[in-house]
């Protein structure tokens, strides 16, 4: 896993992990990305579905239930949330989805090529994503396609912006980064990532944005919580040093402004993401 080796060390730390903290709030938030992604796919009820990027499994295990006759298999360099995607297969009594721990830039799927790879907010990560692309390539079929989705600029996002505006009032902000270096919305650029897509080798590229509503549980107080503890609040608080003042102020300011989306005791935030796919 060298390639990557700065991601699976991330994906361990206390930070990474935070996503099995949240994780029911996280992939109730991400179920109207991840039907996005799925039915765009065209499954067949035979396809053998690669998962990139699986995290802690809801993906892979909705994309198995999609596909009674095939197989789901997760892949992400985390050892915890691979550890936890398995225990959810077991608890769910899902006998048709497996996870395996590799990085998937480099590891040599060709042996058994999938019908489809499916990533929901996964492929943005790799060190070298032309590496990458074209390694998956080489994991599908003659006629295998690649159905993924990734977060659009954080501009566009309120789930990012919003906890992102308020951590900076409350500490200050961190020094402005490659938009394009590896991360959540390194791929927010559909035209540079459909470039690349066919420097790959792929074909039958589509790359374009899709308005879609976060639905996180818990009302106004569940999404801020979850918005503020993973993403852009979280790593400001972590290069300021933030307290524990710090980040009840900033899950407070986040839930005043998350009060816009809720109707009904119900909270939809909007997004965007962007929706990629593509065949072999």
């Amino acid at each position: 896993m060298d390639a990557n080796k700065d991601q699976a060390e991330y994906w361990a730390s206390p930070a990474g992990l935070k996503w099995l903290e949240h994780e029911h709030a996280l992939d109730a938030a991400m179920a109207g990305m991840s039907n996005l992604m799925l039915d765009t796919a065209d499954i067949l009820s035979a396809d053998r579905i690669i998962d990139i990027g699986c995290g802690t499994g809801a993906s892979t295990l909705e994309s198995a239930r999609r596909v009674p006759e095939g197989v789901g298999l997760g892949v992400d360099i985390s050892k915890p949330l691979l550890a936890r995607a398995v225990n959810r297969a077991k608890e769910e009594g899902i006998q048709n989805a497996s996870f395996l721990l590799a990085d998937a830039q480099t590891y040599d799927f060709s042996r058994q090529p999938f019908d489809l790879l499916v990533s929901r907010l996964g492929m943005s990560f790799f060190s070298d994503t032309m590496a990458a692309l074209m390694n998956l390539s080489d994991a599908l079929t003659g006629r295998g396609r690649m159905v993924f989705v990734c977060w659009a600029s954080v501009t566009k996002n309120p789930w990012f912006s919003v906890p992102a505006r308020v951590a900076e009032e409350r500490l200050g902000k961190l020094p402005s980064g490659n938009p394009s270096a590896p991360g959540p919305t390194a791929f927010q650029d559909c035209a540079r990532v459909a470039d690349l897509m066919a420097q790959a080798g792929l074909s039958n590229i589509e790359a374009r944005p899709v308005e879609i509503e976060l639905t996180p549980p818990g009302g106004v107080a569940g999404a801020a919580r979850a918005a503020s503890k993973v993403g852009p609040a979280a790593r400001i608080m972590k290069g300021f040093k933030g307290t524990e003042a710090d980040e009840l102020a900033i899950e407070e300011a986040v839930r005043s402004a998350f009060e816009n989306f809720e109707e009904g005791g119900v909270v939809r935030v909007p997004a965007v993401v962007n929706l990629f796919t593509c065949s072999r």
